[in-house]
């Protein structure tokens, strides 16, 4: 499996978390997720699918804990993680995380204040992958 056949099958799972009540096929698919993210063949395919199950495992645990997440912060996280994916050369994966920082203060500006900082914390990571990444850029 590559992981663009992973995102197709991640896609939906995620797009429910932001329902009302969680389905409850949800678990089940999550565990099938995690089936299908040890057959990606190439490793740092692997390691972003992982990474976007944790995602999903994160957002679970907060909503179990607390409110629900909000449509804005699940649209953020869902491109941390695209912005995130580690197939590209260095400029092209810094390009990809910087636009995803953007659009990550775009949705952090659109929210009550209350809610933009988780929002922009989620830049943080983003912005070490590309102090990682300009070395090899060059």
């Amino acid at each position: 499996m590559d992981y663009d056949q992973f995102r197709t099958e991640y896609d939906p799972v995620f797009d429910v978390l932001d329902a009302e009540t969680l389905p409850d096929w949800l678990p089940a698919a999550v565990t099938r997720l995690k089936d299908l993210a040890v057959t990606i063949e190439d490793p740092a395919d692997r390691r972003s699918a992982e990474n976007d199950i944790a995602d999903i495992e994160g957002i679970l645990s907060e909503a179990a804990d607390g409110p629900p997440i909000s449509p804005a912060m699940l649209e953020a996280i869902r491109i941390h993680s695209a912005a995130g994916v580690g197939d590209g050369t260095p400029a092209e994966r810094i390009a990809r995380a910087e636009a995803g920082m953007a659009e990550i203060n775009r949705i952090a500006e659109s929210v009550p204040r209350t809610e933009q900082a988780p929002i922009l914390e989620l830049n943080e990571s983003l912005y070490m992958l590309i102090l990682a990444l300009e070395p090899d850029s060059r």
